[in-house]
């Protein structure tokens, strides 16, 4: 299965030099998906959690 991921929040700090990027993909009739990724200038992290529920778009944040 591929997972389509949507952006749901791009920040960036111009002080610490931090960008965070936030992603959601659904995954049909199990939940939610959520991908955080922080890009430093020396390092990267990610983290996901997946979030039971139906499973449809409709559960996902909203970007806008």
């Amino acid at each position: 299965m591929r997972l389509e991921y949507e952006q749901i929040e791009d920040s960036f700090d111009d002080t610490t030099h931090l960008r965070t990027i936030t992603e959601q993909a659904v995954i049909p009739e199990k939940g939610l998906l959520i991908r955080t990724t922080v890009y430093s200038p020396h390092h990267l992290a990610v983290s996901t959690v997946f979030v039971h529920g139906a499973g449809t778009h409709a559960e996902g944040f909203d970007p806008n």
